[in-house]
């Protein structure tokens, strides 16, 4: 889902510290809830990380997620592989090779050194994003099953956190990883827990997967003391449609801060421009800062600030969105069609009303709010072609040639080509309009 990055020691010494970046509050003040705030969104520019003191992967992490693969692309060799089913599999790697050991031992020592009193560097070893587990019996012996590699590669983590003590290392409670060690890693060792299978609502409290999600959190949490969390904030087979997921985040974040989570990072739609990206992303900010900010009132506020002709337009549809969720406790889908969007919390007539009402509005703005406004007016269009082709609403051709003029206007958008996870992009997507 994500890339790798490495950046140089030069900018690496003036971005981190020992330990990791320790963030604040706008106030200046240190947090007191969460020391890592990660936002994967297009909207977590180099500014609002230093106004806002939010982390984001392409800056501070030199290795990130599931990319370890990509350090040993070029230096590869059979037994770094995993053994599934009796069989060597290229798509899982084996946390028990010497060779993927030293391979990424060289990699570290080459990329960043042994880093020193100032100077630490964050390293995630994540197995690939699947569900194999090497079963070779070097991994079997350190515990490995079929379905757990949890063993192997905490071992492995923990054989290069006490190599280079200086640097933060971060493993995965996902896939074949949920299982927590059976020993107590080094303090220089932490895990992203993933929440996803937790429901995406403003009240999870009374599910199977609550309970699922926080027994897994206690588990690692009496292993490892450096406990992120991996969230997620987007349908990610629509990013260009509205999700109001505020209010179901400000709950998971207020679970995170009781179980002491002490990081947490959010996985938006990356570089992709997606709608509400601007505000949803201010407000993340100030919710991982303090977890009980008023949600309605940090809208209302934001979009006032950058949006001051059509404030109460964009405040009133987007809220009323956020309570139709809280209210209903609809669980909110992170792979959705727009049929389940509708059924939901996206009332389509009320849809289709909202987009005509800010279009004409738009009209009477300009300079800053004009140019945010085309942005979103581009991406709802989307929306409203998305209504008509699931037949949630008759077919209006002409409202339907409309959108589609706009929706071309996507290429005037900084990050507005494609309109999912998967890459699929507006233009192919147009064409099949035609």
């Amino acid at each position: 889902m994500l890339h790798f990055i490495s950046k140089s020691l030069a900018v690496l010494f003036t971005a981190l510290s020992l330990g990791g970046c320790q963030g604040k509050a706008q106030s200046g003040a240190p947090s007191v809830n969460f020391e890592y705030r990660g936002l994967y969104t297009p909207s977590n520019t180099e500014e609002m990380q230093k106004t806002m003191h939010t982390n984001h992967p392409d800056y501070d992490w030199g290795l990130w997620g599931h990319n370890l693969s990509k350090v040993i692309k070029d230096q590869t060799v059979e037994n770094m592989f995993a053994i599934v089913d009796g069989k060597r599999d290229h798509q899982q790697l084996c946390f028990s090779s010497k060779e993927l050991y030293n391979c990424v031992r060289n990699y570290i020592i080459d990329q960043f050194g042994y880093g020193t009193d100032t100077y630490s560097e964050r390293i995630s070893i994540m197995p690939m994003d699947n569900q194999k587990a090497c079963t070779c019996a070097a991994c079997r012996a350190s515990g490995n099953t079929e379905g757990n590699a949890t063993p192997a590669v905490t071992r492995f983590v923990t054989r290069l956190a006490k190599e280079f003590p200086r640097h933060q290392f971060f493993t995965s409670a996902y896939h074949t990883t949920k299982a927590a060690p059976k020993t107590i890693l080094p303090q220089n060792v932490g895990v992203f827990i993933s929440s996803y299978g937790l429901p995406v609502c403003a009240d999870f409290s009374k599910t199977a997967d609550y309970r699922e999600f926080v027994a897994r959190v206690r588990a690692w949490k009496a292993k490892c003391d450096k406990i992120y969390i991996w969230d997620y904030e987007r349908n990610y087979d629509d990013y260009l449609s509205p999700y109001p997921c505020l209010l179901a985040l400000q709950s998971r974040f207020r679970l995170y801060r009781k179980l002491g989570v002490r990081g947490i990072f959010v996985n938006g739609s990356g570089d992709d421009y997606s709608a509400f990206d601007d505000m949803q992303s201010h407000v993340l900010a100030l919710l991982m800062d303090n977890p009980d900010t008023d949600v309605h009132l940090a809208v209302g506020e934001y979009f006032a600030q950058h949006y001051p002709v059509t404030a109460g337009l964009l405040t009133n549809y987007y809220w009323g969105l956020e309570k139709r969720v809280k209210t209903t406790n609809h669980q909110l889908p992170l792979y959705g069609t727009m049929k389940e969007m509708c059924d939901s919390y996206l009332n389509a007539k009320e849809f289709v009303d909202f987009r005509r009402q800010l279009d004409a509005k738009s009209k009477l703005t300009s300079g800053e709010e004009r140019r945010r406004l085309n942005f979103l007016l581009t991406a709802l269009a989307y929306t409203q072609l998305e209504i008509y082709r699931s037949g949630i609403l008759p077919k209006d051709g002409e409202a339907a040639a409309e959108m589609c003029e706009i929706l071309k206007g996507h290429k005037e958008v900084k990050g507005m080509n494609n309109r999912d996870e998967s890459g699929h992009s507006i233009d192919d997507y147009l064409k099949k309009w035609k």
